[in-house]
């Protein structure tokens, strides 16, 4: 009794401690929201989610501001900030968030305030910032203390629905670069191999898991994105920079396999961030 009582006390801290965010714009629509997190962009990992049409951006949880980014920095005009105008705010564990496209008005509002509140009104959303949408709130949350970015969803509550996930064109890739469509092949020669899936327009795997012959060989997950060396990095078996992970504008990674000799049964499991999950197995001879 007292273990099943220690258990759910252990899982509604651990539910408490993953929803400690709110939405960090006023009105959300979650038709508009775009779950970018880990998607390419620009030569890079997009450690942003953002929100098109959104008018008031507020504060997603208690803590206080740290820096306020203006458009122009430096005051010189030479220097663009790619976040536009931009409050940056510190929270307890060492996390923080960055509300990007501000107006004006807003950043010179914000500079002269220190502590926010949960829900608290940070100004309207502009265009200033370097963003492939005008008029997008784009919202991040790093963990300085293990550098690295957060995709927001997993601190805030469960209320977006994915688009539904497919394992579509799959294809095995050899060391030398040469692709083969998984679906149709009977035998390879046994080696190293590469996993890839076409990309779909409004929707990555959250996790994927692959697998042969019952051994997992390949777990990546899109939770959180590390900052190593000047370069941001998304952790499978190994660190895979952005163009490692989407080598192409049709394909995005799904892992490393070695396949041996004999028979071998190759599985391929994703997920979304709400854990709907897709399956695909099959069956490849090496030689």
């Amino acid at each position: 009794m007292k273990k099943t009582i220690c258990l759910i006390l252990s899982a509604l801290l651990l539910s408490q401690a993953i929803f400690s965010f709110g939405w960090p714009v006023e009105n959300l629509d979650t038709e508009k929201m775009r779950p970018s997190f880990a998607r390419a962009r620009k030569n890079n990992f997009n450690v942003s989610i953002a929100f098109p049409n959104a008018q008031k951006a507020v504060a997603a949880d208690n803590g206080r501001i740290v820096a306020v980014i203006t458009e122009h920095q430096n005051d010189g005009d030479w220097f663009e900030s790619p976040l536009g105008n931009a409050a940056i705010i510190s929270h307890k564990d060492g996390l923080i968030s960055v509300y990007a496209n501000l107006d004006a008005q807003s950043a010179l509002y914000l500079q002269d305030k220190f502590k926010v509140t949960d829900g608290q009104d940070l100004g309207e959303i502009a265009a200033s910032a370097w963003s492939e949408d005008e008029g997008s709130m784009e919202f991040q949350i790093a963990d300085t203390n293990a550098k690295t970015y957060i995709n927001p969803l997993i601190l805030m509550p469960r209320s977006v629905k994915p688009p539904r996930i497919f394992l579509d064109g799959i294809t095995i890739e050899n060391q030398f670069g040469r692709a083969y469509n998984i679906a149709s092949l009977r035998s390879i020669p046994a080696g190293q191999y590469t996993l890839y899936k076409k990309r779909q327009a409004n929707v990555s795997p959250h996790k994927v898991k692959v697998y042969v012959n019952g051994s997992e060989l390949e777990s990546i997950s899109k939770e959180v994105l590390k900052w190593q060396d000047g370069k941001i990095l998304i952790s499978g078996n190994k660190n895979y920079t952005s163009a490692d992970f989407y080598p192409s504008d049709e394909s995005e990674l799904l892992g490393h396999v070695l396949l041996p000799h004999g028979v071998n049964t190759i599985t391929i499991t994703a997920s979304d961030i709400l854990e709907n999950s897709v399956t695909a197995n099959y069956t490849i001879s090496g030689y």
